[in-house]
Parts: C-alpha cells; sequence; structure tokens
C-alpha cells in the first residue's frame, strides 16, 4: 500500500495533563538528567532557553509528550523499534523537567505580581505624602505670614523658608524651614508678633507637626525609590529550565519524526508555540524516466544522469541542532 500523501499528525482531544502523565510514567531514576547533559555548559543551557518564552515550550510539551505517551502506550514490538531513540524513561525524564519549568514560571509571574503591586501601594503613598505636605507648606506660609507681619526683611526670609515643591525633597525641605521659622517666632513672648503668633493659632504642636509631615514625605519618597529585594526565581533560572527542556523535547520530535518516514501510523510531532526552533529535512524522491536515463539515449546531462538533487530544508533550521 502507498503511504499517504499526508502524514498522521497528533491532535488536541482529551491530552491528559502533564501531571497525569508523570503519574503513568512515575518519577525517573536519579542521574539521568545530569547523564543527559554531561558536555553541556551553564552559559549554553541559558543562551538556548533565552530565545523564546517559557510559556511556549510550555504549550508545546504538554501537547506532544500526551501524543507520545498514547502512541507508545498502544505500540506494538515491531512498531517500537521504529522508535529507537525514544524510551518511556527519556518521557518520564521530560514530563519531570516540564512540571519543574511549571512551577518555576508560576513562581516567576506570582513574584512579578506581588513586585508590581507593591510598587503601585509604594507610589500611592509617594502620592499622599506629597499632597498632604504641599496642602500643609500652603498653610504654614499663610499661618507664618500673618505673624511675620507687614516687613520687608520678614517677608524675605518667609519667601526664602519656604522654597520649592518641585520634588519630595525640596518640599521636605521647605517644611522643615518654614517650622525653624516658626520655633523661631515662638521665642518671641512679648511685643507685637507674640500677639500675631496668638492671633494665627501658631504653636508648638503646629510647628512639630511641620517637622513630622517632613520626615513622612522624606521616608516616602526613600521607599518609593528603594530597589526591590531580588526575586527568588530569577529570568536566568528560567531560561536555563527553558534550556534543558528544548533538549529532551528535541530528541522526542525528532525520534518520532523519524519514525513516521518509515511508518505513517506513527504521530509527527509537530511543534508549533516553538516551531522556530525546530526544523525537519524533507528528503525528495530522486525521479526516474521510463527509460533509465536522460533524454537522447542514455547521454549524461549536467553532472550525469541518475544524478540525485541535494535534499531541501523546510524554512526552519538544520537538521542537527534545534537553533
Amino acid at each position: 500500500m502507498a503511504k499517504p500523501t499526508s502524514p498522521i499528525e497528533e491532535t488536541d482531544d482529551n491530552h491528559p495533563t502533564l501531571e497525569s502523565l508523570a503519574d503513568r510514567l512515575g518519577k525517573p531514576e536519579p542521574g539521568l538528567l545530569e547523564a543527559l547533559l554531561d558536555g553541556t555548559t551553564e552559559s549554553q543551557l541559558v543562551e538556548r532557553g533565552r530565545q523564546i518564552a517559557s510559556s511556549r515550550v510550555l504549550t508545546d510539551m504538554r501537547r506532544l509528550y500526551a501524543t507520545a505517551h498514547a502512541c507508545w502506550s498502544s505500540a506494538l514490538k515491531d512498531k517500537r523499534e521504529k522508535l529507537r531513540g525514544f524510551s518511556p524513561e527519556l518521557l518520564a525524564l521530560a514530563v519531570e523537567q516540564a512540571l519543574a519549568l511549571e512551577r518555576l514560571l508560576e513562581a516567576h509571574e506570582s513574584a512579578g505580581q506581588k513586585k508590581d503591586a507593591a510598587r503601585a501601594a509604594k507610589d500611592a503613598a509617594l502620592r499622599e505624602a506629597l499632597s498632604r505636605a504641599l496642602l500643609l507648606r500652603d498653610q504654614a506660609y499663610e499661618v507664618l505670614r500673618g505673624v511675620a507681619g507687614s516687613g520687608k526683611e520678614a517677608r524675605e526670609q518667609l519667601a526664602q523658608a519656604v522654597g520649592t515643591a518641585e520634588d519630595p525633597a525640596a518640599l521636605a525641605r521647605g517644611l522643615t524651614q518654614l517650622a525653624a521659622l516658626g520655633k523661631r517666632y515662638l521665642t518671641q513672648k512679648k511685643g507685637p508678633l507674640a500677639v500675631r503668633a496668638r492671633l494665627m493659632r501658631l504653636d508648638q504642636d503646629y510647628v512639630e507637626r511641620l517637622e513630622e509631615t517632613a520626615k513622612e514625605l522624606t521616608q516616602a519618597a526613600k521607599t518609593a525609590a528603594a530597589r526591590p529585594a531580588g526575586q527568588k526565581v530569577t529570568s536566568g533560572d528560567l531560561d536555563r529550565a527553558d534550556g534543558i527542556n528544548l533538549i529532551l523535547l528535541e530528541q522526542i520530535v525528532r525520534v518520532f519524526e523519524r519514525g513516521n518516514e518509515q511508518d505513517p501510523t506513527i504521530p509527527r510531532l509537530v511543534p508549533i508555540a516553538t516551531r522556530r526552533l525546530f526544523s525537519r529535512k524533507v528528503r525528495k524522491k530522486v525521479a526516474e524516466t521510463a527509460d533509465g536515463g536522460a533524454a537522447g539515449g542514455g547521454a549524461a546531462v549536467d553532472g550525469g544522469a541518475g544524478s540525485s538533487p541535494p535534499d531541501d530544508e523546510e524554512p526552519l533550521e538544520g537538521d542537527d541542532a534545534p537553533v
């Protein structure tokens, strides 16, 4: 029987989860991963994993590993011979590493969400502190302006003390300087200035409130500007895990590709989310003429009769490496 023109490919229907696959396959023996990665450096793993998002790698592994397990479980000895290079132990290791990547990604995303929430809370706290400090500064200016009177020198001192509000530091500095000026006014126990202080209700509690608000604003600005603590799961950790999983996925995908070439009932494992990192070599059959030679009585044309054209590559990549 002639081979079908369209090879059978896996479907997405009713695929078991990675967790259920792990239960069926069991835990891989210790040392398998180390043996598989022997000769591969950490930098190579990270560089390979850096080329694609972890979520894409997981998307393909969930689908393809389920298909590989279903095929192997139902395959007889003859079909399994065509899947040399694949084993349940290899799949168990691949599923274990896929689950490890899934946990890393969840932890990384959770930390990122917490970081964003913390940043938003800090920014909100700073905005609140700025608004409160600005309102108090403007009020203090009016209070001290009434206490200072209409003298030119007193007005100039007040204008210098109030400063600007161009940033949190400048605003806090203005509050502190206004508090200092208020303290100096309160030392006057008699005379017109003391009378004006009583009229404006300038007292020690109000001065201390100015100082405390300045400190709160300074602290809010420092908190908002502080760098967050290092995340437990870094981008490098994810890249390394991606690199490991791509090595395992590549091995399994290629074995099934070669198996499909021998037996079209073996499904091809076609990467979709990670397709740009993988390739499949298409082997062209050499067309033969009815008389077994080139036109013109078997004369050689452009290199001789029966010469084979070179293999064509699908637009993915080379046959020896996934990236």
